[in-house]
């Protein structure tokens, strides 16, 4: 629905009679399949009732799939006709009802949006009974409705005060002017309904205390009576001017601290990488902002009822009727709970987070205290659709990188078994011919025959053992099932284990060791990091030379051990030093082209990288060869020390 165009847009106007305005406005865009929206103009001065009544509405414009839009302004039918222009909206849907009470020569709605026409279809949609005759509620004042009493009072008090004070050293003219500056304290503290009670007054006064005869609103000068009827006229004018620049002054206030509470809040939800954070954030968003407590449900697999997986406060616990209509949501899909017309009676409201028919959570919001205004249910709205796009983004990551995982897994297995069926048949068929020779022709071979062909035998057993080493090391590091068990051990003891198990391999060549005698021990897993020099001299042993010579340097930089083993082999070309330690990459040539399967550095690579180290393939700084640098950090502190990994 989203993707289409804004069609179709009904005007609120906060009155009972919006219901039956919004259920028209959803039969006429499921007709014509478009989308469509409902808006409302808010002036500022707003009762709690039709507060309460606007957000039950904008309630159900969601749940039956349309949007919900605020405008700060006065001129209720400009403000609709301008923002149906913008939005190339086709039709206008309006109520019939004229003001009510004192406001009857006002023109109605529908026919001030025709004056001011538009390139949209405007359709008015009348009352199903008759509206009631208008009568006067007589209801409790509270501190909002006596604020603009008490500034309009209390301002042209303490004008007429000044007034007296300076009476004989201004003119009447002049005194005028006091008055009209608080009109303009009142406009600006109170708004313009303070404003006009300040204007009558100081009217009065003015005409009472100040104007022949005193204290009569009878005057017998005509420039006197000129003097109070302008200045009627432009206290009247001004407190308007002032009081709809205070408003709009306070809306744009209140749009720039939701812009910025929008913007915090999205910023926070990219940051958090998965459902538990993105809940975290999300309902210390709320919390924060509304100020009551707050929940979020959500159903495990396996579970037939919704448990709180986030509260706050963290002790919250909610009743049973709550529980049963956060179920009741969840299975419908729509608000229910406080406001709503479903299960209303309580004080938590449940509003579900929907995407694509899909239910991802039920937020759990207290409101029995708290009544929302358009602007801040409209806010609410708008955080809880990034709340769901942001749960549904970590839902989707974490599915992807399983879907990931599983063809990685897949493809190593693949992998392991091509490598299984074909790097491990040359040893087997060496061993087989081998045994098969000695027992057929046992009687016919020499000693020595007998035991070249054990040496073969052991040889490639040998050869065999580490091959299937390197694809068990392989299967665990994919799997993350690697534990690193930590011990101290001196690189003496580490090169000279992993040179007695290559005893074969290095015959006949010439190793030489250079490292000063004091270096450090290390605190690592000593056969994993025997595993992986085992994997490095075997390469550089394959690839060199009859009788050339491998180079082990080890030495102490910052605080990591450097090891260093340099061959005279052909070498690795330079664009493929980093693909070596790719799996099952042999390149053709170099260190890795004969009889091996691509795993020996990868494996390397993840041991000393399990071990926090670093492993890379250089030139050799003598001329032909390779250099294979690892860097092992050295333990320096005692946390270190005790939590290894």
């Amino acid at each position: 629905m989203t993707s289409l165009p804004l069609r179709l847009m009904v005007g609120l106007s906060g009155g009972e009679e919006d219901a039956a305005l919004v259920r028209a406005a959803h039969r006429l865009a499921s007709r014509d399949g478009v989308r469509w929206c409902a808006v409302y103009v808010d002036k500022g001065r707003e009762a709690p009732g039709r507060r309460l009544v606007l957000e039950r509405d904008f309630a159900q414009v969601q749940r039956l799939g349309g949007e919900t839009r605020v405008l700060p302004g006065q001129q209720r039918a400009w403000e609709l006709a301008n923002h149906a222009r913008d939005q190339g909206v086709a039709t206008l849907l309006v109520g019939g009802a004229r003001p009510s009470g004192w406001r009857f020569w006002r023109r109605p709605l529908a026919e001030q949006l025709a004056r001011l026409g538009g390139p949209y279809d405007l359709v008015v949609v009348a009352e199903a009974r008759p509206r009631p005759h208008f009568r006067p509620r007589h209801r409790h004042l509270n501190w909002r409705r006596r604020a603009p009493l008490v500034a309009g009072a209390a301002t042209t008090l303490v004008a007429l005060i000044a007034a007296l004070a300076l009476e004989s050293w201004l003119e009447l003219a002049d005194l005028s002017l006091l008055f009209l500056a608080a009109v303009l304290a009142s406009a600006a503290m109170a708004g313009t309904g303070a404003a006009m009670l300040s204007a009558v007054l100081g009217f009065l006064a003015f005409n009472v205390f100040f104007t022949e005869p005193k204290l009569s609103l009878a005057m017998v000068e005509q420039d006197q009576l000129l003097t109070v009827i302008f200045f009627l006229l432009v206290a009247i004018t001004v407190g308007q001017l002032a009081g709809r620049g205070r408003r709009r002054l306070l809306a744009l206030r209140e749009s720039r601290d939701q812009t910025h509470r929008l913007l915090q809040y999205a910023q926070a939800l990219s940051v958090a990488m998965d459902t538990p954070g993105v809940r975290r954030v999300g309902l210390q968003s709320l919390e924060q902002w509304l100020r009551v407590p707050v929940a979020f449900l959500e159903r495990q697999a396996g579970e037939s009822g919704l448990r709180i997986a986030e509260a706050l406060p963290g002790a919250l616990r909610l009743p049973e009727t709550a529980l049963n209509a956060a179920a009741w949501s969840w299975q419908q899909g729509r608000p229910s709970g406080h406001g709503t017309e479903t299960l209303g009676g309580q004080a938590w409201r449940l509003i579900p987070l929907m995407e694509q028919r899909r239910c991802l959570g039920v937020v759990a919001i207290a409101l029995e205290e708290r009544t929302l205004s358009p602007e801040e249910a409209t806010l609410l709205n708008t955080m809880l659709s990034q709340f769901t796009m942001a749960l549904e983004r970590t839902r989707l990551v974490t599915e992807l990188e399983a879907t990931r995982l599983s063809e990685e897994h897949e493809r190593l297995r693949s992998a392991l078994l091509a490598s299984v069926s074909h790097d491990l048949r040359t040893p087997l068929a060496s061993i087989i011919g081998s045994a098969s020779t000695l027992r057929e022709l046992e009687a016919q071979l020499s000693d020595a025959d007998r035991h070249e062909l054990l040496d073969g035998i052991l040889s490639e057993s040998e050869r065999l053992n580490r091959y299937i080493q390197n694809l068990l090391d392989m299967t665990r590091l994919g799997h993350g099932t690697l534990k690193i068990e930590r011990d101290w051990v001196a690189l003496d003891d580490l090169v000279a284990a992993a040179q007695k198990r290559l005893a074969s391999p290095l015959e006949g060549l010439e190793l030489v060791r250079d490292w000063p005698d004091d270096l450090p021990l290390l605190f690592v897993h000593p056969a994993l990091i025997e595993q992986a020099l085992v994997n490095v001299l075997d390469n550089a042993a394959r690839f060199s030379p009859p009788g050339g010579r491998l180079d082990i340097a080890a030495g102490v930089e910052g605080n990591a051990l450097v090891l260093r083993v340099t061959d005279q082999g052909p070498g690795i070309p330079v664009d493929q030093r980093e693909r070596v330690f790719d799996m099952f990459f042999t390149g053709g040539e170099g260190d890795r082209g004969r009889h091996g399967s691509g795993l020996g550095l990868a494996i390397c690579r993840g041991m000393i990288g399990a071990h926090g180290g670093h492993i890379a393939a250089l030139a050799n700084p003598e001329g032909e060869g390779t250099c294979i640098e690892i860097r092992l950090p050295l333990a320096a502190t005692d946390e270190e020390i005790n939590h290894g990994d």
